[in-house]
């Protein structure tokens, strides 16, 4: 199988959700096409003509059924990643366009709901609550954690 070149590829804009609940706990999600061990904060692409705080506004809403949060504040921490080559073909089957990875706006979100409220959908299997110290074990993707961990840190100051 031929490698896939990268280089002409551009990086699609994504956002992350780094939701509390205001006492300590943070909301991760697992997608359908995640490992049993594999999460991450809520969140995805910037469609065309949309900010970063209008996806990640939408994209809370269609993958948790709920418009009860609050954005708080955007990182400063922008970081980018690679895809997998096989994302690289499924992402291109999808949108009709080449990606070599993802550039990631995360906004520090409260939610202000009931947690029943929330129920996992588009492309969402599951999801949890876990402490700040859980994190670690659940962010299990190459640099996760340690970019969350950043982006939790500017804004626990």
């Amino acid at each position: 199988m031929a490698m896939i070149d990268k280089k002409d590829m551009v990086y699609r804009e994504s956002t992350l959700a780094y939701v509390t609940d205001g006492a300590g706990k943070f909301l991760l999600v697992q997608k359908e096409i995640y490992k049993d061990n594999e999460w991450t904060f809520a969140g995805g692409g910037v469609d065309e003509g949309e900010t970063s705080e209008q996806a990640v506004v939408r994209e809370l809403e269609e993958e948790l059924g709920s418009r009860n949060f609050r954005i708080i504040g955007e990182s400063k921490q922008k970081y980018r990643y690679e895809f997998p080559e096989e994302v690289i073909k499924r992402n291109y089957e999808k949108r009709g366009v080449w990606q070599r990875g993802q550039r990631i706006t995360g906004f520090w979100v409260k939610f202000e709901g009931k947690k029943e409220e929330l129920s996992p959908v588009d492309g969402i299997r599951k999801i949890k609550w876990v402490t700040r110290e859980e994190l670690k074990e659940n962010l299990v993707f190459p640099g996760q954690w340690e970019n969350a961990n950043l982006a939790i840190q500017e804004f626990e100051e």
